[in-house]
């Protein structure tokens, strides 16, 4: 298969993953698929329903839902990872600023859905000091 680019990420298997919500696009499909060359997708639908312990109001426990399944992605996998952000939730532009501030990285915004690349690490110079 061949791979391709979305903006200046290139795909080098080309299978996007679903965004399927409430509980199935999370970290651990996504991390499987972006481990496999794909870009794997976690969705932001109902995750207030997955963390309710978490202090706070419904769309605050799905903005902390998204940062941690963004953290877990991260420590699984060094592929791609997009984030499915529906226009219908009523937090569309929190969900939406979370997945731009969680964002460190390379990325393309393709209208709420986020395609994320993780940094390669750069190598910092030490710093000279003359006495």
């Amino acid at each position: 298969m061949k791979s391709f680019f979305i903006g200046n990420i290139e795909i080098k298997t080309p299978v996007i993953q679903g965004g399927m919500g409430v509980g199935i696009s999370l970290s651990g499909l996504a991390s499987a698929v972006a481990n496999e060359g794909g870009v794997g997708v976690i969705s932001c639908a109902g995750l207030g329903l997955l963390y309710p312990k978490g202090k706070g109001t419904y769309p605050e426990k799905c903005i902390n839902g998204l940062k941690e399944e963004i953290r877990k992605a991260r420590a699984k996998t060094k592929g791609i990872i997009g984030v499915n952000v529906m226009v219908a939730l009523s937090n569309y532009a929190c969900l939406l600023y979370t997945s731009d501030a969680a964002d460190e990285e390379d990325s393309v915004d393709l209208g709420g859905r986020r395609i994320i690349q993780k940094k390669k690490t750069k190598k910092k110079k030490k710093k000279k000091y003359i006495h």
